[in-house]
């Protein structure tokens, strides 16, 4: 028909992205094929929100396999058995997403397909009815034993939707027509005729929507259809499924299934996600869940449902003893004809002329309708079809099989034989089509039958087992192999069959029935499933409500017959009488709407989140899979992450992340990853916790470490007891990796782990390692997401060298690009503007800036509110340069600095900037020795305002100028409160690198000559060629830490005109990214003082003479001093607060000076640091707390 296109799969895609799995719907089916497609379809037309879960992937028409090498790949060999070790040793691939499944048992072999649509993928599609005598045996419930018309109904259902019909009557197969003449031996009450097949033979649509093509009679149905004819139940109930609302997932392996405290119950699953299985000691064992509010439908098959209610069993879910007995095979048997007298065409082709016809097209009927016959002797003959690529498989074994029997018959009928050598010759040289050749004149039959239903499933060391009778094969089959010995005796064909190794005691099914067998006295001693296929909790009637078997587990006896139909009948069955009994009506009269590749389902759950999904970063094809596993310390405040993974190994409180990240690249061209995974922490929950939603960011700045790079995870948790939690973790990528591969390896292996509730409640924190053995495994985890191109190895070489390339970035950091301040276009808005500022004049005249910041109305619980009488604070600076756009003390890129500290506990700031940040003319000629009057008008412009003494808090070189005015009496003591010296104050002690470039002032002379008397902060690219010069040479300054290794020009600048003066892991980008808006260009002559000064070791005036004397000494007299120095300090060493401290306890006794070490800081971040607030600021207020005090009971004691 013109109006159809050619296109053999033109339908949605059925299944969704693993990772859109909601963690509950009210029924979830366990399955993908005929009982679970009921189940599917049915429910969702019930209006129930519905997930599937199927253990193989969607098989779309077109995609199936058509070399014997394309079959060997999608065929996967399970089981064990000692008759077959030599297969499951050699051959086994145990890998249960293939399309073609062969579990070997003993004495008993099956074979089965997993992919979307279970076994109807595969199968002939022969819709043929249980016979009525087979339904009344003993083994049937009584509700269908005593009316097996109660089915009819059902299967006219399942008739509608998979609308079955025959072969054209308009042409007729050789091999049919040869089946319809063997037919006539059988005797006339033996029924032929053709059978009707889920194939279609026109263009149309079928029931639900989904356009179908012609069937090209290729006779591939048993290896997958390419033509686009087979009503499989994926182009039937579940894509009317789908159409409605159904949510279907691939490669889920589910392992067992639980009952749910409050009703429903939880599947428990692996995810067969693209290498995961990589990791095969975790795969199994982490696994997914979700929830089934009200219904849970195991449809796996035979195989599939009875090893989910095994391991249910192993996991507490109490079921009847029954479980795994009593499997039937169906009687199953496939004989062939092999080189017989006639030219059959029974090979599978896709171009022969005339074609084979399909896989089966008639069938021999002779089951029992006789009353007073045994239905036990009942079989069915179909004729089918040698798949085209297992030709020479089937050539080599019926040859080995047929073998003596033709050495003896040359012995009597050489005229015969020598005809069939010939034959034998022509397949072999001239190919299996060959006209007259041993496989053309080759019939296939499939005959089914009655067995001993005596097959059993058990779990063995956590390993299904399948096990037939040790009795061996039924004395009916050997009757049927007899009556076709009797009938290739007149064909002159000799009898090959599918037993392994030509074993008659072992058998083979491709109809496996049973496992959960339906009771026939409605309890658990009788079976394990009602006559509805709810599961019996035990021995009795009672039964788990919504836990339902709906596949050909259930079927308790062997049907003699192709049960798809009766699958399919019961299945409608039992969900219609469910859905009626909880009040459910099932909607079978409204249509789908024609379905084509671009159709959107009727109902949608949650379409828009999958809208929003597809406008975020796109894939580049690729993903991969890692374990990540340590400790965590649960409820921990700790802030150090390894001290925290400690504790958490102290308490065996492990944690394991198992990820599977699909790389994206966003907008920015950086790169994302999509993370799908679980987290295991029995500290967290019984079970793994599930990734509800996470991201990956690669390589992304850290805004609270400068310098710094981070892989960070984003991961959203769901417990399956219903607790959100937050997840987020970083990988540290930072200078402290330079040239130390050990040190690489470990920033790229180590996950630093925060977990929290999600209103921000803290759960734990540790850290996670990447072994060496996970990570050889990581890298063979790498899986394309999409069809195979050349493209995808250059996105993924791109990725790999985006990867090494941010890695060497910190690797070689001194040759790494130089980074120039970026000048902002607008200034930062400042935290809390001063509230006034003006400018006061010094005694020489000097106009210097006096900033005030009025306390603000935050009061902390047991502190001052902001309107009592607190001590103003004088903050004093370092030297900063001129025309800093910021204050030391009021830096708007901190969290909280130290203005905003004071003032929120009710103290007013004044913030001094000295001459050498004012007036470009005054700071050209202003030393140090000079600044001590701008202190000394600053104090006396405070003391005018307030009726308090100042508390000062002075940085390096303003503790000295302070220092300086007090040595010298320009300042007299008693006018402050006290003081706190950060860095230096009277001693100066240089760090070891400053010692080296301080032993004289030749370098600044030097620099003086070259470029002037101006050291700018700020340079750039179109500096000139000297500053640039500089820029270069200081990409080697010497650092004490690998980690204080950058690329800020700005940064490297200050190093060298002060010394390094900072840790860097205590600055956090903000500020980093910022130095050169509150650092500015220095004068020479300043920096020869500070010079001078570190190398006499004292405080020396504008002539060189000391200050530090013993009459200059005792002015500090009863001046409180709190001396403060960071450990890592690189520009004063520590010696030199320790000297001052020491030197004023020795003169005037320890009760006034105190003396703070700041762990792991350095010079200036005491002050600017990203938690100086909480390590430092603290200290400095306890000191000026105590002044307050002491000041308090000096005024009582003088009023006394």
């Amino acid at each position: 028909m013109s109006n159809f296109t050619a296109k053999t799969d033109n339908y949605p895609s059925l299944s969704r992205p693993f990772g859109s799995m909601r963690p509950e719907y009210d029924v979830v089916i366990i399955g993908s094929g005929y009982g679970a497609g009921v189940a599917a379809s049915r429910m969702a037309r019930a209006g129930k929100s519905v997930a599937v879960l199927e253990l193989g992937w969607e098989r779309r028409s077109g995609s199936f396999p058509l070399t014997f090498s394309q079959c060997l790949r999608d065929t996967s060999i399970l089981g064990s058995t000692a008759k077959s070790s030599f297969i499951s040793k050699w051959l086994s691939s145990r890998d249960p997403t293939r399309l073609f499944q062969v579990f070997l048992g003993d004495g008993q072999h099956s074979f089965a397909a997993h992919g979307l649509g279970g076994s109807s993928l595969i199968n002939a599609g022969v819709f043929l009815k249980a016979d009525e005598r087979t339904l009344q045996m003993s083994p049937w419930p009584s509700e269908i034993r005593d009316d097996p018309y109660t089915l009819d109904e059902y299967y006219t259902r399942a008739e509608t939707m998979l609308q079955p019909s025959t072969y054209p009557d308009n042409s007729t197969p050789s091999k049919l027509e040869h089946l319809r003449e063997e037919s006539r031996w059988f005797g006339e009450k033996n029924k032929f005729y053709r059978v009707p097949l889920t194939i279609f033979f026109h263009n149309g649509r079928n029931s639900a929507g989904v356009p179908m093509q012609a069937n090209r009679e290729s006779g591939h149905e048993c290896t997958g259809l390419n033509d686009g004819s087979k009503n499989s139940v994926a182009t039937t109930y579940l894509a009317d499924a789908w159409n409605w609302g159904t949510e279907i997932f691939c490669g889920c392996e589910v392992q067992f299934v639980e009952k749910t405290d409050g009703g429903g119950y939880t599947i428990h699953f692996a995810w067969h996600g693209s290498g995961r299985s990589v990791f095969a000691d975790h795969f199994k064992e982490q696994l997914f869940w979700v929830k089934a509010k009200e219904f849970c439908f195991l449809g796996a098959g035979a195989l599939g449902t009875t090893e989910v209610l095994l391991r249910s069993k192993q996991r507490g879910l109490h079921m009847s003893p029954f479980v795994g007995r009593n499997l039937s095979g169906n009687g199953d048997l496939l004989i062939f004809g092999y080189n017989g007298g006639a030219n059959i065409n029974g090979i599978a082709r896709e171009s022969l002329h005339p074609p084979p016809g399909t896989t089966v097209t008639a069938v021999i009927d002779n089951r029992v309708v006789d009353p007073l016959k045994n239905p036990l002797s009942g079989y069915v003959i179909q004729d089918g079809c040698i798949p085209e690529m297992f030709n020479p498989v089937i050539q080599v074994m019926l040859t080995l099989q047929t073998m003596k029997s033709q050495a003896l018959c040359c012995l009597w009928n050489p005229r015969q034989e020598a005809r069939k050598t010939t034959a034998s010759l022509k397949s072999l040289f001239f190919g299996p089509y060959a006209c007259n050749g041993s496989l053309q004149r080759t019939s296939t039959y499939l005959v089914m039958s009655h067995d001993s239903n005596e097959i059993m499933l058990t779990l063995k060391d956590d390993q299904l087992c399948l096990r037939g009778p040790e009795e061996g094969r039924s004395e009916h089959f050997k009757w049927i192999k007899k009556m076709f010995k009797e009938l290739f005796a007149r064909t002159g064909a000799n009898m090959g069959v599918s037993y392994p190794y030509g074993r008659h005691q072992e058998e083979a099914t491709v109809h496996l029935l049973g496992g959960a067998n339906m009771s026939n006295d409605g309890t658990g001693y009788g079976g394990v499933t009602n006559h509805l296929g709810e599961v019996f909790s035990g021995s009795n009637s009672e039964v788990y409500n919504g836990l339902v078997c709906c596949d050909a587990s259930i079927i308790p006896t062997a049907l003699g017959v192709n049960p798809l139909a009766t699958i399919s009948a019961l299945s409608e069955r039992s969900v219609n009488l469910i859905t009626e009994r909880s009040g459910l009506s099932i909607d079978l009269e409204t249509n789908n709407q024609s379905l084509n590749a671009y159709s959107k389902p009727s109902v949608s759950w949650d379409y828009q989140g999958q809208q929003d999904i597809k406008k975020g970063p796109q894939s580049i094809g690729w993903q991969f899979t890692e374990i990540i596993h340590g400790y965590i310390s649960m409820g921990s405040k700790i802030g150090d992450f390894a001290l925290s993974e400690r504790v958490g190994k102290g308490s065996s409180c492990a944690m394991r992340m198992f990820l599977t990240i699909e790389i994206c690249r966003r907008r920015d061209l950086q790169y994302q990853g999509t993370c799908t995974g679980t987290i295991s922490c029995y500290a967290l929950s019984r079970v793994a916790l599930k990734i509800v939603d996470g991201t990956v960011d690669f390589f992304t700045p850290l805004e609270e470490n400068a310098e710094s790079s981070a892989i960070s995870y984003h991961l959203k948790l769901l417990s399956v007891e219903g607790i959100h939690y937050r997840l987020e973790g970083h990988k540290l990528i930072d200078s402290n990796i330079a040239f130390s591969v050990r040190k690489t390896w470990k920033a790229t292996t180590t996950v630093n782990v925060n977990i929290t509730r999600l209103d921000g409640t803290n759960v734990g924190a540790g850290a996670l390692h990447i072994s060496l053995i996970d990570f050889k495994k990581q890298m063979r985890t790498f899986r394309t997401t999409r069809v195979f191109q050349i493209s995808l190895i250059v996105t993924l070489m791109w990725f790999l060298l985006s990867f090494v390339y941010h890695i060497s970035l910190f690797f070689f950091r001194p040759f790494v690009h130089m980074r120039f301040p970026r000048i902002p276009t607008k200034a930062t808005d400042s935290k809390q503007p001063s509230s006034t500022s003006c400018n006061i004049t010094t005694s020489d005249g000097v106009q210097v800036r006096l900033d005030t910041y009025d306390p603000l109305h935050i009061q902390k619980a047991g502190e001052p509110g902001a309107n009592s009488n607190l001590s103003p604070i004088l903050l004093l600076p370092g030297v900063t340069g001129v025309g800093a756009m910021y204050n030391l003390f009021s830096l708007p890129f901190l969290r909280c600095n130290m203005v905003e500290y004071f003032t929120q506990r009710g103290h007013r700031c004044y913030a001094l900037t000295p001459r050498w940040g004012s007036d470009p003319a005054v700071a050209q000629k202003s030393t140090v020795f000079d600044c001590r009057l701008d202190v000394a008008a600053a104090i006396a412009y405070i003391r005018d305002k307030e009726r308090q003494k100042p508390y000062v808090v002075a940085h390096c070189q303003g503790s000295v100028a302070l220092c300086m005015g007090l040595l010298d009496g320009t300042i007299q003591s008693s006018q402050l409160l006290g003081v706190t010296a950060n860095s230096v104050f009277m001693n100066q002690v240089f760090g070891y690198w400053n010692s080296l470039k301080g032993r004289t002032t030749l370098l600044i002379q030097l620099y003086e000559l070259l470029a002037g008397n101006y050291f700018p902060i700020i340079s750039s690219v179109k500096s000139v060629l000297f500053q640039r010069l500089i820029d270069t040479l200081l990409r080697f300054y010497p650092v004490g830490h690998p980690q204080d290794l950058c690329t800020s020009t700005a940064c490297r600048r200050t190093s060298f005109a002060f010394g390094l003066l900072w840790n860097h892991e205590n600055l956090d980008m903000g500020l980093h990214d910022n130095i050169h808006q509150f650092f500015a260009g220095t004068h020479t002559k300043l920096m020869k003082q500070v010079v001078r000064s570190g190398t006499r070791g004292v405080c020396l005036d504008n002539d060189s003479c000391p200050l530090l004397t013993a009459e200059n000494l005792q002015r500090l007299q009863g001046l409180p001093i709190l001396f403060v120095s960071g450990t890592e300090n690189q520009v004063f060493s520590p010696e030199s607060t320790l000297k001052d401290y020491e030197l004023l306890r020795r003169r005037f006794g320890e009760r006034l000076y105190r003396r703070f070490l700041a762990e792991g800081y350095g010079h200036l971040d005491p002050i600017v640091g990203k938690h100086a607030a909480e390590d430092v600021y603290w200290r400095i207020f306890a000191h000026l707390r105590w002044c307050t005090k002491e000041m308090e009971n000096m005024d009582l004691q003088a009023n006394e």
